[in-house]
């Protein structure tokens, strides 16, 4: 629901379960943004290095 004062939308009325599911994206989101900064930077592992990583934390 869209509340408007003088016609333009000022505020929106959003159920709770519908707002909640829009933070977690909006995180994973920010997540994606910081890891493409990183990489941008040079501060990525490679493929191979990170897929091992994660194998052996698996393993354990």
């Amino acid at each position: 629901m869209v509340l408007t004062q003088r016609g333009r939308g000022v505020a929106v009325l959003v159920d709770v379960h519908e707002y909640e599911k829009m933070q977690e994206r909006l995180e994973i989101l920010e997540e994606v943004y910081k890891a493409e900064e990183q990489i941008a930077a040079g501060d990525g592992s490679a493929h191979e290095d990170a897929k091992a990583r994660v194998l052996s934390g698996l393993a354990q």
